[in-house]
């Protein structure tokens, strides 16, 4: 490098594949700024052989808080996305599929069968190297008759397939959380609490021999690194007085329960509070790759768990944003696509 002609930038005589590697490994959010770089670069950045070794980034997603604000983890700060602006109401997302995202919505179900009477939308699965526009859809209906249907909406002729029933009768199923090789659901029972698999291929749901935290009110399910963990509120007299994550263990006995992996800090705990000291019983969650972020809504407050390294970290405060919308929207995760960088100028 020490020899190389001072007008000769070293990047210039890497190889383009090397190059491609090189930028590949940023954040897609992180690329934009690069192609106003050179016509050099604004031509790597649209081209197809790049694209094809992109992957989503952990912290390069966009948590919804209404159509056309998202929280950026990345920038820890709250965006303006106006690629999402044809997402407005009454098309508000009903259900999400894990990475990568697909957003259902009361406008997308207009052109599939109507969802079984009774039933409610579970979860929304996209199928592992398919395409990112059509998915498995999993409803389900819970109460004494607790059954569950599937629809696949890739089919020309997509129906509901009545599949396997509930093992209990349950008030209701919270978020479902997706295994990585798209096979099965992990499914969060209230009332009573039970931890479910929903076996895609066959149908068929089994209750896991796990006994569920104590006190467990607000609770939410994800996967990270091939674990499973649960993040939820602890209550103490009617009211949530902290929160704590769980990751679900075994042993070569075939023993599973939730080892308690953190416990959210009290300066952070106070802030999603927002003062509610005594009043505080519920907040919404999302998440992605590992990125948790919770909600609470009334008070506009934002907090984040990073379960790769234990973290906590307090998001900016929100202002001037309806409580209402924001409530329908947060639970839904959508990632930077190529399509971004294919819309550059």
């Amino acid at each position: 490098m020490a020899s190389a002609d001072a007008g000769t930038c070293p990047w210039d005589a890497l190889p383009l594949h090397l190059q491609e590697r090189i930028l590949s490994l940023l954040p897609i959010t992180e690329l934009l700024p690069v192609a106003a770089v050179s016509r050099a670069f604004h031509r790597l950045l649209r081209s197809p052989t790049f694209h094809a070794l992109l992957s989503p980034h952990r912290l390069d997603a966009f948590f919804l808080l209404s159509p056309r604000l998202a929280v950026h983890p990345l920038s820890r700060r709250v965006r303006t996305m106006p690629a999402f602006a044809a997402l407005s109401p009454p098309s508000y997302p009903l259900v999400s599929s894990p990475s990568p995202s697909l957003l259902i919505t009361c406008a997308s179900l207009q052109f599939l069968p109507p969802i079984p009477d009774g039933a409610y939308l579970l979860s929304a699965i996209v199928p592992s190297g398919g395409s990112s526009t059509s998915c498995t859809l999993v409803a389900v209906i819970t109460g004494a008759a607790a059954r569950s249907y599937t629809l696949d909406t890739g089919d020309p002729s997509p129906q509901w397939a009545s599949r396997g029933d509930l093992p209990l009768s349950l008030t209701l199923l919270e978020n479902a959380a997706v295994s990585g090789d798209r096979s099965k659901l992990f499914v969060l029972g209230r009332g009573p609490e039970a931890l479910l698999v929903f076996h895609l291929v066959t149908g068929t749901w089994e209750v896991l021999p796990v006994v569920m935290p104590q006190g467990l009110t607000t609770a939410h399910l994800f996967l990270f690194d091939g674990s499973l963990f649960l993040v939820g509120g602890m209550e103490s007299f009617g009211v949530v007085d902290r929160v704590v994550v769980w990751r679900l263990d075994d042993d070569k006995a075939e023993e599973v329960w939730w080892r308690e992996v953190s416990v959210m800090p009290t300066e952070v705990f106070d802030e999603l509070l927002a003062g509610r000291f005594g009043r505080f019983w519920h907040f919404q969650a999302a998440d992605r790759l590992g990125i948790v972020c919770l909600y609470n809504a009334v008070d506009r407050r934002l907090v984040m768990f990073d379960a790769a390294d234990g973290m906590w970290t307090v998001l900016p405060r929100l202002s001037a944003l309806d409580a209402c919308e924001s409530f329908r929207w947060f639970g839904h995760v959508l990632e930077p696509g190529v399509e971004i960088l294919m819309g550059l100028r």
